[in-house]
């Protein structure tokens, strides 16, 4: 009795359009609920490294200022400090990428294809410029996303 009104139900057309129905509505679910957590992620992943950025952003700041008192003040212009700056550029650019701007990545690359130069090919102008441009950046403190 029990199998007879099994077997008449999933035959019935009413019965199995409001399954396939039911069973369309579950996968857009899925998919809606799969791009949401996505995106949940990348903010917390993003307010993650904000976080990050406004409380070492001072050192950064200091420790650019720092190498460009360096060149001017101490008119040290050698390959050492060269390479200290790229060691401290390219540790923010790794750990702050994700907050970075178009215009920043562009203008850390180029920096860092000047800091690879021998001393005596380097406009260490140039370098006190960026590392100006770097400092003034860190002097702006990050939000933290909400939407």
């Amino acid at each position: 009795m029990i199998f007879d009104l099994l077997k008449k139900i999933a035959t019935n057309e009413i019965v199995q359009g409001f399954s396939t129905s039911i069973g369309i509505i579950g996968f857009i679910l899925t998919i809606f609920v799969s791009i949401k957590t996505k995106k949940i992620s990348k903010i917390l992943k993003y307010n993650d490294v904000i976080s990050t950025y406004n409380s070492e952003r001072i050192a950064y700041q200091n420790t650019f200022e720092g190498h460009r008192k360096s060149i001017i003040d101490d008119n040290i212009k050698t390959n050492v400090i060269l390479k200290d700056i790229l060691k401290n550029v390219e540790s923010y650019r790794v750990k702050f990428y994700e907050i970075l701007s178009l215009r920043e990545k562009i203008s850390l690359h180029f920096f860092k294809i000047l800091l690879k130069r021998d001393a005596k090919d380097v406009d260490f102008n140039k370098v006190c410029n960026y590392l100006s441009i770097l400092s003034g950046r860190l002097s702006k403190k990050e939000n933290i996303r909400n939407d």
